[in-house]
C-alpha cells in the first residue's frame, strides 16, 4: 500500500476528492481523547445500559455513539439556528414548513426522514397542491403509489438532489406510498467506540433533596420530591471514531460527476466539521453546542485522522476534510426552479409560485404595507429564515384530541 501525503490535500475542492474518487469506498479513523477527567459517559439504552463487547482479539470495547446517533450528529454540525444550513453551506436548499400564522414548524434538515417527512410532503405549495402530489407527478407514481415504473429511479434521485441533496448521503425512505423502493440507503456511516481499561467500571450516585414537598416525587410534569439515582461511567484506554463513505453507491447515483463529487465533498466536510469541534445545532433543544461535547462527562477532542481506500492510505486534518468541499457548488436555485411547478396568473402569463419565488428571492426583504404599518412579504419572510435557496410549504397541524 502506498501512503498519500497530506501536502496535496489542501485547497478547496482540490486533490483530496480526486484521490478518493478512485476508490470504491473510503474508511477513516480518528483518534480522540477526553478534554478533562479520566472517565466518560457512554450512550445508554433502556433496560440494557451501554453496549459492551469483546473483539476477535479479546479486547473489551464500549459503544460511545451508535451509527444512528452519529448520523444525527453529522447532520447537526451542518445546521445553525433555526434549522437551516450553516454559513459554509448556505448555497444549499432548505425546505421550510410554515404554520397557519407563518410560524416556522420545522425544516427538512430537522426532520429524521429529511424531505421524506410527512410534514414536508403533506405541506402545500403552489395553488394548494401538496408536495406529495408533486412527487407523484414527477416520479410517475400510480394506483395510490402502489406502482412505480422501473425506469424512473433517475427522476427520484434528481428531484431529491434539487430539493434536499443531503438526504442522498443521510438516507431516506418514503413511507407515504405503498411501493417500498422509494428509498436511499445511507452513504456515510460512522460510530464512536472506546477500548476499555482493565477495570473500567465507575459507579456513583446522586440525590435530589426537596424540603418543601418531598412526598410529591411522582407528580406528573413536575420536578418535585426526592429521588436517588445511580450513575455509571467507563474508563477508556483509547477512543476511536470510524467513518465510511460508500463511494460505489455514490457513483451509482443518476447524477453527473460534478454533482457526485459535490456530494463527496459534502460528506468529507461533515466528518471534518464534526471532528473539528464545530458548532452543532440540536433541533430538539434549540441549542447550539460544540460537536464533540456529546453529553455530560463526554467532551472530546480529535488528535489525528487517517483514511484508507482500495490501495492507499493517508493522513489528513479536520481542516483538510472541510476544505475538500468544492467552492463552486451546483446552482440549486436553478435546479429548484426546474423542479418546482409554475402557476398561471390571472393575465394568462406564468409566474413561479411561492416556492419558486423563495428559491430566488434571497436578498434584502422588501416591506409590504399593511393596516398596522409595514410587514415583510413572502420574499421578506424567506430572507429572514435563510439567505440561500428556500422552498416554503404550508402545513396546518391537526388539533389535539381532548
Amino acid at each position: 500500500m502506498t501512503n498519500q501525503e497530506t501536502d496535496a490535500n489542501t485547497g478547496r475542492g482540490g486533490s483530496l476528492i480526486d484521490t478518493l474518487w478512485k476508490h470504491d469506498q473510503v474508511g477513516s479513523t480518528a483518534s480522540l481523547e477526553l478534554v478533562n477527567g479520566r472517565f466518560l459517559q457512554p450512550t445508554g439504552f433502556p433496560d440494557i445500559g451501554p453496549c459492551i463487547y469483546r473483539d476477535k482479539d479479546g479486547r473489551r470495547w464500549c459503544l460511545v455513539e451508535s451509527e444512528q446517533s452519529m448520523a444525527n450528529r453529522l447532520e447537526a454540525v451542518c445546521m445553525k439556528e433555526p434549522g437551516v444550513w450553516t454559513d459554509d453551506l448556505k448555497g444549499l436548499p432548505v425546505i421550510a414548513v410554515l404554520g397557519p400564522k407563518d410560524e416556522l414548524l420545522t425544516t427538512n434538515l430537522c426532520e429524521p426522514h429529511r424531505c421524506a417527512s410527512s410534514y414536508v410532503l403533506d405541506g402545500t405549495i403552489n395553488g394548494g397542491r401538496t408536495m406529495k402530489k408533486l412527487f407523484e407527478e414527477k416520479l410517475g407514481l400510480t394506483q395510490s403509489g402502489d406502482s412505480w415504473p422501473l425506469d424512473r429511479r433517475a427522476e427520484l434521485e434528481s428531484l431529491v438532489f434539487a430539493l434536499d441533496p443531503g438526504a442522498l448521503l443521510h438516507g431516506f425512505q418514503f413511507v407515504q406510498w405503498k411501493f417500498v423502493g422509494l428509498r436511499q440507503t445511507r452513504l456515510v456511516h460512522g460510530r464512536l467506540e472506546a477500548e476499555l481499561a482493565d477495570e473500567p467500571e465507575v459507579h456513583y450516585g446522586m440525590v435530589k433533596w426537596d424540603a418543601i414537598e418531598p412526598e410529591s416525587t411522582r407528580e406528573e410534569r413536575a420536578n418535585k420530591g426526592q429521588s436517588i439515582a445511580v450513575k455509571s461511567r467507563i474508563v477508556p484506554k483509547k477512543i476511536v471514531a470510524w467513518f465510511e463513505i460508500d463511494l460505489l453507491g455514490l457513483k451509482a447515483l443518476a447524477l453527473d460527476d460534478t454533482k457526485k463529487k459535490f456530494l463527496l465533498g459534502l460528506a468529507l466536510w461533515k466528518v471534518g466539521a464534526f471532528l473539528g469541534n464545530k458548532p452543532a445545532f440540536d433541533p430538539r433543544s434549540r441549542q447550539t453546542l460544540p460537536s464533540l461535547r456529546l453529553r455530560a462527562d463526554c467532551y472530546l477532542r480529535c488528535k489525528s485522522i487517517s483514511w484508507e481506500g482500495n490501495s492507499e492510505t493517508g493522513q489528513v486534518s479536520a481542516g483538510d476534510l472541510m476544505q475538500a468541499l468544492p467552492g463552486d457548488p451546483p446552482d440549486f436555485a436553478e435546479l429548484l426552479s426546474d423542479a418546482l411547478p409554475s402557476e398561471t396568473d390571472a393575465s394568462g402569463g406564468t409566474n413561479s409560485g411561492s416556492a419558486g419565488r423563495c428559491a430566488r428571492e434571497n436578498t434584502t426583504p422588501q416591506p409590504e404595507q399593511g393596516q398596522g404599518g409595514t410587514n415583510s412579504g413572502s420574499a421578506g419572510r424567506c430572507a429572514q429564515l435563510y439567505k440561500g435557496p428556500l422552498v416554503k410549504v404550508r402545513y396546518e397541524p391537526k388539533k389535539k384530541k381532548e
